[in-house]
């Protein structure tokens, strides 16, 4: 499959360390997927670095958050509340009501609720079924590079929200705009995975996208091409 040879190339252009991640919202499971309760921003990190794939649904997410921003499950009035005086009280990530009110008034991304039973998570290298998402767990300068290629072919500005949750902006906002965007892994993610660097973070693209980026590779130095001219020849003299 197409996407399963993209991952090798990006994996051994980029020099990262494990594999680009697929995400798929799906009616039926992968087959080599795992049913187990898992945090999303869990099953991103072990994807990427474990290579485990899971067939994520409402029960088996287990983090209210994360089954909204996956579009598993739309939380009843009392979830709200338990997951706003979280956010509050426990996390302290909001400084009062006002303010959680305008985090989610703001936000780009819309959850996908309703559009599948399914979201498999896996690394792209294996994946059976056709990306909606390809998530990079990268280093900056890996991230720096996947901005490069994703607008060599267009132009166009990456447009990241970057206040958000690990996956909420890993795949709710990319999913629901179109457009990349990066998050930097909020830090409930960074304490409940211990496998995450302090120099981890992620680069989501939806797969319609991976293309270009593939294109652009040997055509960009943020890939493997080398430059034209060298920054001594346009520097003021």
């Amino acid at each position: 499959m197409i996407w399963q040879e993209y991952a090798r190339q990006l994996q051994e252009v980029l020099a990262l360390e494990g594999s680009p991640v697929g995400v798929a919202f799906s009616d039926v499971p992968a087959s080599n997927g795992k049913k187990t309760r898992v945090l999303a921003c869990a099953a991103f990190y072990q994807a990427a670095r474990k290579g485990a794939t899971f067939n994520i649904t409402a029960e088996s997410c287990s983090c209210l958050g994360g089954q909204t921003f996956l579009g598993l499950s739309a939380p009843n009035p009392e979830q709200a509340a338990q997951v706003k005086r979280f956010l509050i009280e426990g996390e302290k990530f909001c400084s009062c009501n006002a303010a959680y009110f305008r985090g989610r008034a703001l936000g780009q991304g819309q959850p996908p609720i309703g559009v599948s039973k399914y979201v498999v998570v896996g690394p792209l290298e294996q994946f059976e079924l056709k990306p909606d998402l390809v998530l990079f767990l990268c280093t900056p300068v890996q991230a720096s590079r996947l901005v490069t290629l994703s607008t060599y072919e267009t132009g166009i500005p990456l447009q990241a929200q970057l206040s958000s949750s690990t996956c909420g902006g890993a795949v709710t906002i990319p999913l629901s705009t179109g457009r990349p965007n990066v998050t930097f892994l909020d830090l409930s993610s960074r304490h409940a995975v211990k496998g995450y660097k302090d120099s981890d973070l992620i680069f989501s693209t939806p797969y319609f996208l991976v293309r270009s980026i593939m294109e652009s590779i040997p055509l960009c130095t943020a890939g493997t091409a080398e430059p034209g001219m060298s920054l001594n020849e346009v520097r003021i003299k």
